[in-house]
């Protein structure tokens, strides 16, 4: 999880537009565009904390008149999904946002590194394990639906590669040349900073092993939900067992039968 996109409510203009896809090092460019000021910064990982916020994205997804300097509102950033899948609108409601488009070495790592984290939370035996959980239950309806109605019309396709090639190539093509940067973390601060017009800070680009923290919280969320279903199952067999072995039901019914 990233820290840092709690929107500030005098913030009314969103700044930059993280055009790349989940996993092309969204969170190291979150931290740098926080050091260099860019914050309140929205990064998609932090979606499960802001349930309110996920069923937002729900109906926007949907939706063809969705406001989005109000979505956006309290942010002078955002990157990572689902901002990333509204480049357009964004663009549109911003005009003067600058566009950073992330990239991998190759579409074959990206493809690795999606399908072993976020495409896993796509899948209906996940959802399922995490539904009682409240706040992770809409971030990835929210996933299933960029896949199905934003994905899949778009590129024609929704897993593989090639998702990550056909994306790059629209955001190529919708946005003006001196409005987007396509940019590897590994390129360190000089390309974002003289893109961005700011002076490159005095601290080393942000680094972590963010693929590890995301397949821990994966695990972690895969964990607290099978402990809510334990629980579930646990309460209901026994007042089944209460109501069948104990006479529970008719008890119920009496005490019920005393108001009617």
């Amino acid at each position: 999880m990233v820290a840092g996109d709690k929107p500030d409510e005098s913030v009314t203009e969103l700044q930059i537009i993280g055009a790349g896809m989940p996993r092309t090092g969204t969170a190291l460019l979150h931290a740098a565009l926080m050091i260099l000021g860019f914050g309140p910064c929205h990064h998609g990982s932090t979606l499960p904390t802001c349930p309110e916020r996920s069923i937002m994205y729900l109906h926007t997804v949907g939706s063809k008149s969705t406001d989005f300097r109000s979505l956006m509102s309290g942010f002078r950033a955002t990157v990572d999904s689902p901002g990333c899948d509204f480049v357009p609108e964004l663009m549109a409601a911003f005009p003067n946002a600058k566009v950073v488009l992330s990239l991998r070495d190759s579409p074959n790592a990206w493809w690795k590194s999606f399908s072993e984290t976020v495409y896993e939370t796509s899948f209906p035996s996940y959802q399922l394990l995490v539904y009682p959980i409240p706040f992770m239950r809409y971030q990835f309806r929210v996933v299933t639906a960029l896949l199905n109605k934003k994905w899949l019309p778009r590129y024609g396709v929704k897993a593989g590669p090639e998702v990550y090639v056909r994306h790059n190539e629209f955001i190529r093509k919708i946005v003006p040349p001196e409005r987007l940067l396509e940019f590897n973390v590994k390129e360190g601060w000089e390309p974002l900073c003289k893109f961005l017009g700011v002076p490159v800070p005095d601290v080393p680009f942000p680094h972590t092993n963010d693929s590890a923290t995301v397949k821990a919280n994966i695990r972690m969320a895969k964990l607290m939900g099978l402990a809510c279903w334990i629980g579930i199952l646990t309460v209901a067999g026994g007042a089944y067992y209460w109501g069948v072995n104990e006479g529970g039901w008719k008890a119920v019914a009496g005490f019920i039968g005393k108001f009617l």
